[in-house]
């Protein structure tokens, strides 16, 4: 997507742009006029081959030995802080060009259509020869082969994991850039949509088991022709779903492959064990949470209407985090669908409210129950799948509702949206507004805030009991977990099903919250930054779900706050996409971890246990050197205690 935009500006103006907002980003180099298709090109490509060589020396180098999930959220990062800097510099409008192949029609069999297009199939069946060329009979492409079987072992042969690493790289940059320049003229560039082309490519490179040039090319060609051949049937067949049919084509393929192939596609040659993001163990979460709900409803009752909405959409950011708390932090399964899940939920609320006539507060229950069968759904590739491999799984499964049923007018109401009745009680009205009262009112915002307690509550009590300690076995080691008499199978399909319910629960109280509800809220990509939120504040901490929601959610109090004062909110995407790739590379543990010995947590942690040590040396009848003493050793042994419960859980193949 970024090179593209490179090139119709070079192509265009004649303007190079570096990927950076603020400062000074374009370069001229033909006083504002636009240069040659083919030197523009040239130009963009090298500038891919340059950018990819930098993404791998500050990002995926010191990522090579980390978990699949610090990896993948340091994709995430990546893709948020590109997308951010593209909406930022080029707006969000669409922006086309010119052919670059000649584009004359041509009629074959009485098929009329572009000539451009065979040139673009011809240019990539070239491309994909010369890459089987390359990787099958070169030196290079025997190194990159050994390093991808064993890397420790051609580092036995002289072999650089390192050099051959970020020469892989930047070729994939460059062709991807060449991807990029090549669609332009197809389809029209903008920053979402165009991110999305990686759904049907990572299909057809599933169909080539990530190792066949030509089968992959081969796999492209075809799905693309079957989208095509959709498209028409559609407009023959009036039955078939109308919107969004061959979007969801990618997904099906990449479920039947994963199903058929999913020991094909697993890593080989590496270590099975991987180091996942420590988990933390409530101690004490009944009084926790009266804390937390004297300081929220504190909140909602001194903060402004504009900072009062803004947190009680941070509880339900809250809401839908805790899910992934449970997913990914406690199994250790990479979702990317849970937003997708909440929408279901959301949705359904106004379906369950309006046409089946039931009430609050059933209506919220059974709407939480209804994402349920979909998460299992999604659940089931999970028993043969795990880390990057799901998340690409769950990715589809996203991008597939978003092309299907939240396009469908009848279940999301269109544009307009679909109406939610406001939460009710015999005599009692606990919507968000109500006449004569300011908004919102505060009694709903006590409403989300009881809710989103309880399911922390209900996540805190599942970490402290036998099913949590299951979970965490099962996240370790599975095959060490199933060794002792735990199913795994189970197990995962609970934490699927658990993690449904709640996502479900915070996309109804979305709903409640807005009043009416559209697909865009819902939409992939807030999936994906529904992940990055949670991993940088701390994926298997329940506060983690708590920071992610109140300080890093997009609508949430912190960055409303912050955009009221210093008019930043539109330099959230980039920070939160700069935030999610040093998490990853620095402390992938999140920012509420103790158990790195590093990170905001240790430094609050560090000086609470100096004020109490201050606090007890002010205490009558303490000695000098015993108060001093005590100090350290609460400093010590508390900050050491946390930080013991948070790791000891988390690595252990069976607890």
């Amino acid at each position: 997507m970024f090179i593209a935009y490179v090139f119709v500006n070079l192509r265009s103006f004649g303007e190079l742009e570096l990927p950076v907002v603020l400062i000074p980003h374009q370069i001229s180099l033909n006083g504002g006029a636009g240069i040659s298709t083919g030197l523009a090109i040239v130009i963009s490509l090298v500038y891919a081959a340059i950018f990819g060589f930098v993404l791998y020396v500050l990002i995926y180098r010191p990522l090579r030995r980390a978990s699949s999930l610090a990896r993948v959220c340091a994709s995430v990062g990546v893709m948020l802080g590109l997308q951010a800097i593209a909406v930022l510099n080029y707006s969000t409008e669409p922006v086309a060009t010119n052919p670059i192949f000649p584009s004359s029609p041509l009629s074959i069999a009485g098929v009329t259509f572009p000539e451009d297009t065979l040139y673009f199939a011809g240019f990539v069946v070239l491309i994909s020869v010369a890459l089987w060329f390359i990787y099958r009979f070169s030196r290079f492409g025997l190194a990159t082969r050994a390093g991808a079987e064993n890397d420790r072992g051609a580092a036995l042969t002289g072999i650089s994991a390192n050099r051959v690493a970020g020469q892989n790289w930047v070729i994939a940059t460059v062709l991807a850039g060449a991807a990029g320049i090549l669609i332009v003229p197809v389809a029209n560039l903008d920053p979402t949509s165009y991110t999305l082309f990686v759904v049907p490519a990572l299909a057809a490179a599933l169909l080539g088991r990530f190792e066949s040039f030509w089968i992959t090319a081969l796999a492209g060609l075809l799905i693309g022709c079957a989208q095509s051949v959709i498209d028409k049937l559609i407009t023959v067949w009036t039955w078939l779903p109308q919107q969004g049919l061959p979007d969801a084509l990618p997904f099906v393929v990449i479920i039947v492959v994963m199903a058929l192939r999913s020991r094909a596609v697993l890593a080989r040659g590496g270590d099975t064990a991987e180091r996942n993001p420590s988990v933390g163990r409530p101690h004490a979460p009944v009084r926790t949470a009266a804390v937390c709900f004297v300081a929220g409803l504190i909140l909602l009752l001194v903060l402004n209407s504009v900072l009062r909405f803004a947190f009680i959409s941070s509880l339900t950011v809250t809401c839908i985090a805790l899910s992934v708390v449970v997913l990914t932090g406690y199994v250790g399964q990479v979702s990317l669908a849970q937003m997708s899940l909440a929408g279901i939920g959301g949705f359904l609320l106004g379906h369950i409210s309006t046409g089946w006539g039931i009430g609050f507060p059933w209506s919220l229950l059974l709407a939480g129950l209804a994402a349920v069968p979909v998460g299992l759904i999604i659940g089931l590739p999970a028993l043969r799948l795990r880390g990057v491999n799901l998340a690409v799984v769950t990715l589809g499964f996203a991008a597939a509702m978003d092309a299907v049923l939240f396009t469908n007018l009848g279940f999301t109401g269109g544009t307009a949206g679909l109406p939610i009745p406001a939460p009710r009680l015999p005599g009692l009205n606990l919507g968000i507004s109500a006449q004569g009262s300011a908004y919102p009112r505060v009694i709903f915002g006590v409403l989300v805030l009881v809710i989103v307690i309880l399911l922390g509550l209900l996540v805190a009590r599942l970490r402290r009991g036998p099913a949590g300690r299951m979970l965490l076995a099962i996240r370790s080691n599975e095959r060490a977990a199933g060794s002792v008499g735990i199913n795994v199978a189970q197990g995962k399909l609970m934490a699927f099903g658990l993690a449904a319910f709640i996502a479900g629960i915070g996309g109804a109280l979305t709903g409640y919250m807005q009043g009416e509800l559209t697909a865009d809220s819902f939409a992939a990509f807030t999936s994906i930054a529904l992940l990055a939120i949670v991993f940088v504040a701390g994926v298997g901490r329940i506060a983690g779900a708590v920071v992610a929601g109140v300080m890093f959610s997009a609508a949430g109090l912190f960055v409303t706050f912050l955009n009221i004062h210093l008019n930043i909110g539109k330099y959230q995407a980039i920070v939160a996409g700069i935030a999610l790739v040093l998490t990853a590379v620095q402390n992938p543990d999140g920012l509420t971890s103790t158990a790195t010995g590093k990170g905001p947590a240790v430094a609050l942690g560090k000086l609470r246990d100096r004020a109490a040590g201050q606090y007890q040396k002010r205490l009558p009848g303490r000695a000098g050197g015993q108060e001093g003493q005590g100090g350290q050793g609460g400093q010590g042994g508390q900050g050491g205690q946390a930080a013991e419960d948070d790791s000891r859980d988390a690595h252990h193949p069976v607890v």
